[in-house]
């Protein structure tokens, strides 16, 4: 029985350092960032075409492990960057009205909306066992 945990253990070690466990953080916060720019643009083809010509927003275990907590955030952020789109309107200079995608998802970036979320992930992040398993029922051919 205890060679059993300690080997478990072993396992949940190892597998976690080669999904860079100890940067999650910051892995979960950039992908937030990116989820923020594609899905701010509202754009299939823009967002088509940065997919497939920027590997930056490539990563195996955002979709399945981080996708669903902050893909609701995200959709949050794109409904104040259409408010305050629509507000410029009546405050600013016709050529600076409009969305504001880059400027609105680098301040999420920033904000303390995002690191209070990210916070809050922690018990969560901890309790994956087997975070291939997760990544395997999401994408099976990765």
């Amino acid at each position: 029985m205890i060679t059993s945990c300690s080997q478990q253990q072993k396992f949940v070690k190892q597998e976690r350092k080669s999904w860079n466990y100890k940067s999650w953080k910051d892995d979960f916060k950039d992908r937030a960032f990116c989820l923020c720019l594609l899905e701010g643009y509202e754009n299939k083809d823009i967002k088509e075409f940065i997919l497939k010509n920027d590997k930056s927003y490539f990563s195996g275990i955002a979709p399945p492990i981080f996708d669903p907590v902050l893909n609701p955030i995200i959709q949050r952020e794109i409904e104040e960057m259409k408010k305050d789109s629509l507000e410029s309107i009546e405050k600013v200079s016709e050529g600076k009205a409009g969305k504001m995608i880059f400027n609105h998802c680098l301040e999420f970036y920033k904000s303390q909306r995002l690191d209070s979320l990210t916070k809050r992930q922690i018990p969560k992040w901890r309790r994956i066992e087997n975070i291939s398993e997760q990544v395997s029922k999401y994408n099976p051919t990765y």
